[in-house]
């Protein structure tokens, strides 16, 4: 036994100095193409391929324990950040380093392994490397082994941020998981509770476009539309609040003493709504349910980074001056007065206790004191110079 043991060995040395030889691009297409796990240990084990600051090119779990620790110390991302990092890691190690195979046993002789298979994950970089080699070929293998590393730590990159939005929801008893039936598959995403039952097939047949279950990062691909349009505000349940006094519980969203979960920004737009006649005067021409939609939209495009203030007046045929003073976004940075939306959403948190304990909880809250004891809330009201 020992020896054959002794034949074995440089066997398998050789097979692993083989594989070592690859370049990147032919290793990973042994693990897309082969389903062949040596050479998935031959990318974990030994490609240091990834660079992190001025730190030496370090392994893909190195690289990953970077993007996670970074991740923690980000405290804004989530009072829980520490948590979301540590399910984004775990989430992003799974995406590259399960490959899915037939394990036997006796009540299941052909079940497949679940979670996430690697090589759909390291066959797009196999897509984007064809791509980029096409547009600009390498001129020898250095460069290439170089560009395919990069090609690779951005696409490793952009995954764990997949996994982090993924671990935030994940988190957050505001999002659930919603299988999606469609064109005979079925895909798995996270939607807002507020939305329920034949709504949320609803909500996907109206915003996302030629759904395919087949089609390669398809579920991605959906998840950043839905995270895009949806404002990504937490839900509260005013079930939770027992304080209220009955003059609250009565406010325009509760239903007949019926409660359901609404985001901070319907919230805040019911307020604007239901105080049109205290508005300036532009802004009450616009009428309840478009200055409903213009409160909705700001809020919209602030949760996906890309709310400006005169496109927005644009589109609601808004004078600039005026919708500085309800919604603007530089007032900070000039010392101007602090804009009457803002104010209302300040008023709005600080107000009902379940907002407030969100505030206190996402870290805002000195912010909201602050806004409060620079402003009336109230200063919407239309002014002489406001015509």
């Amino acid at each position: 036994m020992k020896l054959l043991y002794a034949i074995k060995k440089p066997e398998n040395s050789a097979r692993g100095l083989w594989y070592r030889n690859l370049s990147l691009v032919r290793l990973v297409g042994k693990i897309v193409g082969k389903s062949d796990r040596l050479a998935l240990e031959e990318f974990h084990n030994h490609r240091t391929l990834f660079t992190y600051g001025d730190r030496s090119p370090m392994l893909f779990t190195d690289y990953l324990n970077e993007l996670r620790e970074s991740t923690a110390r980000r405290t804004w991302i989530a009072p829980n950040a520490l948590e979301v990092a540590d399910k984004a890691y775990d989430l992003t190690i799974d995406k590259f380093n399960n490959l899915p195979g037939r394990v036997k046993n006796k009540s299941s002789p052909n079940m497949k392994r679940k979670g996430a298979n690697c090589r759909l994950y390291f066959n797009a970089f196999l897509e984007r490397v064809t791509r980029s080699f096409e547009t600009e070929p390498p001129t020898n293998e250095i460069e290439e082994e170089a560009k395919a590393a990069m090609i690779m730590q951005g696409l490793v990159r952009r995954h764990f941020y997949f996994s982090v939005l993924e671990a935030m929801r994940g988190t957050n008893p505001f999002w659930s998981r919603y299988y999606w039936r469609v064109k005979g598959g079925t895909i798995c995403v996270w939607l807002p509770v507020s939305l329920k039952g034949r709504e949320r097939q609803t909500w996907l047949e109206e915003n996302i476009d030629v759904p395919n279950p087949r089609r390669e990062g398809e579920r991605e691909r959906i998840q950043s539309i839905i995270y895009r349009k949806l404002v990504k505000e937490r839900f509260v349940s005013l079930e939770k609040v027992g304080d209220l006094s009955n003059e609250e519980k009565l406010l325009p969203w509760s239903d007949s003493g019926k409660t359901f979960e609404i985001s901070l920004a319907e919230v805040v737009a019911e307020e604007k709504t239901r105080n049109i006649h205290r508005q300036r005067r532009s802004i009450r021409a616009l009428g309840e349910e478009k200055l409903k939609r213009l409160v909705l939209r700001i809020f919209d495009d602030i949760s996906s980074d890309k709310y400006e203030d005169g496109k927005v007046a644009e589109d609601y045929r808004i004078q600039k001056a005026t919708f500085s003073r309800f919604a603007g976004s530089k007032w900070f940075l000039t010392g101007s007065t602090i804009p009457d939306l803002w104010l209302n959403t300040a008023e709005v948190l600080s107000t009902h206790p379940t907002f407030k304990e969100v505030a206190v909880s996402a870290g805002v809250w000195k912010q909201v004191q602050t806004t409060l004891e620079a402003g009336d809330p109230r200063c919407g009201e239309e002014t002489s110079h406001d015509q």
